[in-house]
């Protein structure tokens, strides 16, 4: 084959092994079959509904602002859904479906807006919100660093410094010091992988690089970031009680079918899925379960690094599931044949969520003995017919997995009302609650009434 010629793809292929042959059939159930009702959750199942927050909170100054007033974005978050005022009203809304958990995020440009000034203000605000929210029997889950960074930060050289660890483990630390009592369950970072290829390879979020060297040392800094802080936390008896993991984000990617009078292209769809489910998915459960983390792209980017404590740096871990794409060359594009949503790159497809499930469990989960939480899984739907029919699906496809074994022990909707998509205020509507962009107003969808009945069905408040 032609490509053969290029050094760096001979080191791909050498690297990977006979890529053509990595790929199993895409799953299909027939739904015609299926009875979506026919699903069990545990009492102790934790139903939940997730946000972010500089999507939902207001007034928050982070690179996001920056990036907008740069021109790399639309606009920035302003007042998003002023969640930061609204935090009793919005806690209503919760109970109001049925949740038990509420995954939220804080702000470490909040918290900590110049470097070593840390507002005790902010720290008491999330405190009271974990008390509304435990007064109304909902577990607070907390992710610390969710795709945002102070500006003094990243002027810093944010993870692509390692020496910048430091800075990201004195705030967490401290976070976690003043509410480990409320809180059930600690996020280190939303997706390590995610947040390095978005920022660092692909462009699209701040800083805005596409270096394949810097991605792979910010991927590597951040899931050191997390053993570094996981360590310290459990080496303090004051709260060293406290329930620590990170989560990562899986999309299946499979080749694109080509005609065969295409060999050539057949095998280079193959390499491409390959490397791209090496560098998004391999490099992170390679880190969890032997404390190695071995980049190797010819040419492109190296990082070796080894830590000894990520094996055992994990009380739980999350997993965010949207859905799949096949790759054509080096571009990934949605199955046709899949019901499409308003998210151009986004097709509903609950069969993934199930191999998603399965496929963390034997990568880290069952390797680690420790259970998963589904900590991110929504759709932006063209209707609301559309988000029903992903709730009944999806809620099955995680049904099924755990009727298999697998140790899941909650799932987090997102989200939990319109808001900010990093950049716009478009036509990506996740929530269960429309938010009128201009009042503020919260308006309960009619497609969250299967959640509603799925929770009054099985969840218990959390105690």
């Amino acid at each position: 084959m032609h490509f053969i010629r290029n050094k760096a793809l001979l080191g791909l292929i050498l690297m990977c092994g006979n890529a053509a042959s990595m790929v199993a059939e895409v799953l299909s159930w027939d739904w015609s079959t299926i009875d979506t009702q026919n699903i069990q959750l545990p009492e102790t199942f934790l139903l939940g509904v997730a946000t972010s927050s500089y999507q939902v909170e207001g007034g928050n100054t982070n690179v996001w602002d920056r990036w907008a007033q740069q021109g790399r974005c639309p606009q920035a978050a302003g007042n998003a859904c002023d969640h930061w005022n609204r935090y009793k009203e919005d806690a209503q809304l919760i109970q109001n479906v049925g949740a038990n958990a509420y995954r939220m995020s804080v702000e470490w440009s909040r918290i900590e807006p110049q470097e070593g000034v840390f507002d005790e203000a902010a720290l008491d605000h999330y405190s009271a919100e974990c008390d509304e929210l435990l007064a109304r029997g909902i577990a607070p889950v907390i992710t610390l660093h969710h795709y945002n960074d102070p500006i003094w930060f990243a002027d810093r050289g944010g993870f692509e410094q390692e020496e910048n660890i430091y800075y990201y483990v004195r705030f967490a630390k401290k976070v976690i010091d003043r509410l480990h009592d409320k809180v059930h369950l600690w996020l280190t970072f939303n997706s390590p992988a995610s947040y390095a290829a978005k920022g660092y390879l692909a462009g699209m979020m701040p800083p805005g690089k596409k270096d394949m060297q810097a991605m792979a040392e910010v991927m590597k800094n951040v899931l050191e970031a997390h053993v570094q802080l996981y360590k310290t936390v459990k080496e303090d008896p004051v709260c060293a009680h406290a329930h620590v993991g990170t989560l990562h984000n899986i999309m299946q990617v499979d080749p694109a079918p080509v005609p065969v009078w295409k060999p050539w292209q057949k095998g280079w769809n193959s390499l491409c899925a390959r490397m791209a489910d090496y560098i998004t998915h391999q490099c992170v459960y390679r880190f969890f379960t032997t404390g190695v983390f071995h980049f190797y792209i010819p040419f492109k980017a190296y990082v070796h690094h080894e830590s000894p404590d990520a094996p055992r740096s994990l009380d739980f871990i999350g997993l965010n599931y949207y859905t799949h794409a096949k790759m054509h060359g080096t571009k990934s594009v949605s199955y046709e044949n899949d019901i499409a949503t308003a998210s151009k790159d986004k097709t509903i497809y609950p069969e993934g969520l199930y191999q998603a499930i399965k496929e963390l469990w034997a990568n880290i989960a069952q390797p680690l003995n420790i259970p998963i939480y589904v900590t991110e899984n929504g759709i932006s739907p063209r209707n609301e017919e559309d988000r029903d029919l992903f709730l009944r699906r999806y809620l099955y496809a995680l049904s099924q997995a755990m009727q298999e074994g697998v140790d899941v022990r909650g799932y987090f909707y997102w989200s939990l009302m319109d808001n900010y998509e990093w950049g716009t205020f478009g036509a990506k509507k996740y929530g269960l609650y429309y938010v009128d962009q201009q009042t503020l107003e919260r308006t309960l969808k009619p497609s969250a009434a299967y959640f509603i009945a799925t929770a009054n069905r099985f969840v218990k408040p959390y105690a």
